[in-house]
């Protein structure tokens, strides 16, 4: 029996669960580089799912993503997800699939990798600059069911040593940036908009890893008697 991780040529015969965690994760770490995602579309338990997360890093949070009525986060609700990226810290985050809308449900992601091609130099500087809220990761701080709100400040743009890493959360901008960074985070809409998005839908027990810092990520709109049910979890840099 053979098992392959999609957007990859590499196919794997598995012997055991210790090979096929051994031989997926390395699957998902060269699609991770190469494409900036993962889908492992294996039909895989949770347990399984959560070990090769492990392989690819420290997990710093598990969340089960259900439609919840009365929970603020807009992850909760059947509302469309416009495309952002989740807290900055996070390299990592996957996705395993419990329960598929009936509709649709499909993962949208869009690539930055070439971001350096569509600015110039003086724009990508101005992105450095630019600020953008993230919500506290310690629900003990940041809760907004219990009326906790707290952010911290992350840069929109930040450079490593081959690529630039990106943040941006379209509904967690400020109020205060110059017209010359409003004129840059206008672009930056524009270059979204402008690319081809990649539509991921999982079906039950299959699983999605992407690079948070340089994939953003969204959805359409679910109906409110959805019972598309997602494990996630964020994995912190190495």
């Amino acid at each position: 029996m053979e098992t392959a991780i999609r957007s990859s040529d590499v196919t794997f015969r598995r012997t055991s669960d210790h090979s096929l965690i051994n031989e997926l994760s390395n699957a998902a770490v060269d699609s991770l580089d190469r494409l900036g995602y993962a889908h492992i579309n294996e039909q895989l338990s949770v347990e399984v799912f959560e070990a090769i997360a492990e392989r690819l890093g420290p997990i710093a949070m598990r969340t089960d993503l259900t439609i919840t009525p009365g929970r603020s986060s807009i992850v909760y609700k059947p509302d469309a997800i416009a495309f952002h990226q989740d807290n900055p810290g996070m390299k990592i985050i996957g996705w395993h699939c419990v329960q598929q809308d009936d509709l649709d449900g499909s993962a949208r992601l869009i690539d930055t990798a070439d971001i350096a091609d569509h600015f110039t130099p003086e724009q990508l500087e101005i992105m450095c600059g630019i600020a953008v809220r993230c919500p506290d990761s310690d629900p003990s701080r940041h809760n907004p069911d219990k009326g906790l709100i707290a952010y911290f400040l992350w840069p929109m743009l930040t450079k490593s040593t081959d690529r630039y890493h990106v943040y941006y959360v379209p509904w967690l901008v400020l109020d205060s940036y110059t017209p010359e960074q409003r004129e840059v985070i206008r672009k930056f809409d524009e270059y979204i908009l402008a690319k081809e998005a990649i539509n991921i839908r999982l079906n039950e027990g299959e699983t999605l890893f992407i690079n948070n810092n340089r994939m953003l990520h969204g959805r359409d709109a679910i109906h409110a008697g959805s019972k598309r049910f997602l494990k996630r979890v964020w994995i912190k840099r190495d």
